[in-house]
């Protein structure tokens, strides 16, 4: 059950872009793959629909909103993780960064900044199961992060998915994954 995790910047008309894919190598998630992909899935979902400058969120804010999102879709599969063991070892990185005309562009804007209408960011959960007996045993070793690219919008309905057309569920990753010539 290896997977692929491609984080891949891109770059067109000198405006950058950042995505990020988990595949199954065989093709097909083990259960406890899907489980995972599900939980991060579901996580960045609830994230992304958190992108407009109406609802008062800085990316700080959605990220904190992210890891308390994180640890319940955790425990639904069998994960008894603290909030420090989310941080630490599970979800060690933020959920988003302001992207432009480079990947990581505006470092010297401050993630505390509440968002705007057409700032571009991404929103990228992913959870690094260590191998370590405090976690369950069929995850140890997984690695999992979902990335997509937002413009946020002034209202909910106004936010927009620049990288909507990459597969994202479990069903469209294992067709591609699935479909692969030889």
């Amino acid at each position: 059950g290896d997977l692929i995790l491609v984080d891949a910047g891109a770059e067109y008309a000198s405006y950058a872009s950042d995505i990020t894919r988990t595949f199954p190598v065989s093709g097909r998630f083990t259960d406890a793959q899907r489980d995972l992909y599900s939980a991060i899935l579901s996580v960045q979902q609830q994230m992304i629909s958190l992108c407009y400058a109406d609802s008062g969120y800085s990316l700080n804010e959605i990220h904190r909103r992210s890891t308390a999102i994180m640890a319940t879709e955790l425990k639904q599969i069998g994960f008894d993780a603290s909030s420090r063991d989310i941080d630490d070892h599970l979800y060690p990185h933020h959920i988003a960064h302001y992207l432009g005309m480079d990947v990581h562009d505006t470092v010297d804007m401050t993630r505390s900044q509440l968002l705007k209408k057409n700032m571009v960011v991404t929103v990228e959960p992913g959870i690094y199961v260590p191998y370590n007996s405090k976690f369950p045993k069929a995850f140890q070793g997984t690695g999992i992060r979902i990335e997509d690219d937002i413009v946020v919008g002034q209202g909910a309905k106004d936010i927009e998915i620049l990288t909507h057309l990459a597969p994202k569920t479990v069903d469209e990753i294992e067709t591609c994954a699935q479909s692969r010539s030889g």
